[in-house]
């Protein structure tokens, strides 16, 4: 296990997803590179001036097999690096709590149930 693993003491996953971040009003589109119960990774298209610390909102437009599920998360900026912000979640709500769980069990198997009951109950 790596320090940022030990530090994180959560699964974070690859998976890229079509997303958009919204900050003062002005839309960036771009993907999500990896995520967890969380947070996420963002990248986006072009620089944002947002600085650690600033809120922003995320939407995560799922993929074809998912319906056009489309997911809202009020996030908090953690970490930015040139085009990329580190996002941990402020506010998720239960449908997308719950399909965050199934896309994590999906890449790392049942180790997401432990995750998710310490994440639920601030153990994590």
């Amino acid at each position: 296990m790596d320090a940022n693993e030990e530090k994180r003491m959560i699964s974070r996953a690859s998976y890229t997803v079509r997303a958009q971040a919204e900050y003062n009003g002005e839309i960036f589109q771009g993907e999500i590179i990896n995520f967890s119960l969380n947070g996420l990774l963002f990248g986006s298209d072009r620089p944002m001036d947002i600085a650690e610390q600033e809120r922003t909102t995320v939407t995560l437009f799922w993929d074809d097999k998912d319906k056009g599920v489309i997911s809202t998360i009020d996030c908090i900026v953690v970490r930015k690096i040139h085009y990329i912000l580190g996002l941990r979640f402020e506010a998720v709500d239960y449908d997308t709590l719950m399909l965050l769980k199934e896309k994590l069990a999906g890449r790392i198997g049942d180790k997401v149930n432990e995750e998710f009951i310490d994440f639920i109950f601030g153990n994590r």
